[in-house]
């Protein structure tokens, strides 16, 4: 006699009623799938999640009363068992961190394919995760940005003061010896200046020294 395999609950919130019945439609032709409740805000989403104990709360995003990031950080922090699917027509990129710092497992744009959300929705009961590959490359173009600024502000913070003042005036073309001229400082000081600043960047002349500077908004 072969087992009978439990269908996976789905607590579904969506504050439009007719996306709402479509999604109601298409579970209940799944019979692995069982949707046990229905909200139309974040304060519903919160309340039934507790009630209810659902496997999954497919989460829409942009909702009146309370949004869907408050909501899931709110089950995440009270019912830590449930897992959440953020499915939303956007990924506005505040959106796409919010909802994953509020520990959602996944996030699905609402323009996926049904089975595609189904194989998603038993990955997430499985303990695995999720993200919509548009998410993801836009993830990676946050990150890369984010480690390009976290560079650039770390090379500001190894320059002195006086060493981006020489690098300015580097980067304007100016000669050792106008630099020294212009800072009051003696030749000798000045090439100790450009030696220092070459060593930080990271280059192997003024003219790599200047390029950067301006690419990078050093000065």
């Amino acid at each position: 006699m072969s087992e009978t395999i439990a269908p996976i609950h789905i607590l579904l919130v969506e504050d439009h009623a007719l996306m709402r019945r479509g999604l109601m439609g298409q579970f209940s032709l799944e019979s692995d799938f069982k949707v046990v409740g229905e909200a139309e805000n974040g304060q519903q989403a919160i309340e039934l999640a507790a009630q209810l104990q659902p496997d999954i709360v497919l989460m829409d995003i942009e909702m009146p009363i309370l949004d869907g990031i408050s909501a899931t950080q709110a089950i995440k922090s009270r019912e830590n068992d449930i897992r959440v699917l953020a499915l939303s027509a956007f990924g506005k990129d505040a959106q796409v961190v919010g909802m994953l710092a509020a520990g959602a497992d996944g996030y699905c744009l609402k323009s996926i394919e049904w089975q595609q959300l189904l194989a998603v929705l038993r990955l997430i009961q499985g303990g695995g995760t999720y993200l919509d590959p548009q998410i993801a490359h836009k993830l990676a173009s946050m990150l890369k940005a984010s480690t390009a600024m976290a560079s650039q502000v770390a090379t500001m913070s190894a320059l002195t003061t006086r060493e981006r003042e020489v690098l300015h005036l580097i980067s304007e073309g100016a000669s050792n010896q106008e630099i020294a001229d212009q800072l009051y400082l003696s030749l000798g000081t000045i090439k100790a200046y450009v030696r220092t600043i070459l060593n930080k960047l990271s280059v192997d002349d003024r003219v790599q020294a200047a390029a950067k500077a301006v690419r990078e908004g050093l000065i």
